[in-house]
């Protein structure tokens, strides 16, 4: 548990760890945005497909939450935590919400492409889907979630669980380039993306912190195990 001065350091005024969760906030929404640009938010501009109301409503939700996480950042940025702890609870429903609907998006796309798959195929369609990105998501920002109490831990766990939502973005973000080994590319972006992350934080603390490292873990793994069902 932090220490009273460390908790003291984290809340005062301009404190660098602000500003750094803050310029991560923005870099991961960012990236999203560039991932999901041509296909969903400029998608009248670029003329690509018109989308079904599910993945609509999919995109919907998950702006909601990249907006919420931002303003979150930026409340504890200006010492707004009476603000910053209204918004969570809000927060821990739209979580739900994400994971859910986006569990029944993937099950319904594999309903449509893959009409009476047995249980085995479904769920190698699901993982290949990002859906364990999914479920690690939402583990960990249940876990920050219970841990609000220990900022150093909780602040980190939901950065980690932001940095979970990215492969899809990412796997756009190659398709606009290049059709070739997408999958590949993805999986090695969110490795640097891990690694990045989680170095910045030992470099500016002296030592990587534990959430980075079970939380990263996690990331990890479960974008291996995607990688694999895509390509197997």
């Amino acid at each position: 548990m932090n220490s009273v001065r460390e908790i003291g350091e984290a809340n005062s005024p301009r404190h660098p760890v602000q500003g750094k969760f803050l310029g991560s906030a923005l870099v991961i929404a960012v990236i999203m945005f560039l991932g999901f640009s041509r296909n969903y938010y400029l998608r009248h501009w670029l003329g690509t497909r018109n989308l079904s109301l599910a993945a609509y409503l999919h995109g919907l939700i998950m702006t909601m939450w990249v907006l919420l996480f931002l303003t979150q950042t930026f409340l504890i940025s200006r010492h707004r935590l009476a603000c910053h702890r209204v918004l969570g609870t809000a927060g821990a429903g739209l979580a739900i919400v994400v994971v859910i609907f986006g569990c029944y998006t993937i099950l319904a796309d594999i309903a449509r492409q893959s009409p009476g798959a047995d249980l085995m195929v479904q769920w190698e369609t699901f993982v290949a889907f990002d859906g364990i990105s999914l479920l690690v998501f939402g583990g960990l920002v249940a876990t920050a979630l219970y841990l609000r109490k220990r900022p150093e831990i909780h602040r980190r766990l939901m950065l980690v669980a932001m940095i979970a939502l990215l492969p899809p973005a990412f796997g756009r973000l190659v398709a606009n380039v290049t059709h070739q080994h997408v999958e590949l590319a993805a999986l090695f972006l969110m490795f640097v993306s891990v690694l990045l992350f989680s170095a910045f934080d030992a470099l500016r603390h002296g030592r990587l912190h534990p959430a980075f490292l079970w939380g990263g873990a996690a990331v990890l793994i479960s974008n291996v195990l995607t990688y694999r069902a895509q390509v197997g």
